[in-house]
Formats: C-alpha cells, sequence, structure tokens
C-alpha cells in the first residue's frame, strides 16, 4: 500500500527502474548502493524490507542516491526532492495507522 503511493508519484517513473550504464555511463562509479522502486518492490516481496524504517531507509537511499549525482539545479534533482518531501508524508501517515494497528492487536 505504502509502496503503491509512493510509486504513482507524478516523478515516480523516473526512480521506477535501475539505472543503465547506457543512460549515465559512471553512475555504478560514483553511487555505491544504487536503488529504485522495482528492486523495492522485489526486496519487500522477498521479505528483505518487512517494516516501515526499513522502508524508509531505501526510499531515502533512492533519493539521496538522485540528489548526490545530479547537480541541484538538474531536474532529476529537483524531482527527487519533491517526491521525497511528499513520501515523507505519506510514510509518517502510514505509520500512524501501523502504530493504531499494532495497538488493536493487544
Amino acid at each position: 500500500m505504502l509502496h503503491s503511493q509512493i510509486s504513482q508519484h507524478r516523478n515516480g517513473n523516473i526512480f521506477h527502474n535501475p539505472i543503465k550504464d547506457s543512460e549515465a555511463p559512471d553512475y555504478h562509479e560514483i553511487v555505491k548502493r544504487p536503488m529504485d522502486l522495482k528492486t523495492m518492490k522485489t526486496r519487500i516481496k522477498d521479505g528483505a524490507i518487512s517494516n516501515s524504517d526499513e522502508y524508509q531507509r531505501e526510499i531515502y537511499l533512492m533519493f539521496a542516491n538522485a540528489m548526490m549525482y545530479n547537480r541541484p539545479k538538474s531536474d532529476i534533482y529537483r524531482m527527487a526532492r519533491e517526491m521525497m518531501i511528499e513520501s515523507e508524508g505519506h510514510i509518517r501517515d502510514f505509520r500512524q495507522t501501523e502504530g493504531f494497528m499494532s495497538r488493536g492487536k493487544r
């Protein structure tokens, strides 16, 4: 649910797939731990991401990579920053629901 909300952001399509060498030849030299929405979805299905803390760490990694690799005035940098700020709200809302749900299970 949370991943779907964030993936559907208007800028989500640029973060959907891993960066290819043909798109950015030096990307993997600069970014040591690449992350994208498709990889995150796979990690969720495989159980490697199992809670909102782990999810937040990975989504912030994705945005940090984009903001580190791209210049601050570039479109990609601005898109990553905008999506990160909006994602923070989704994560916060999810955590409130998550806390409410766990209290109800006692």
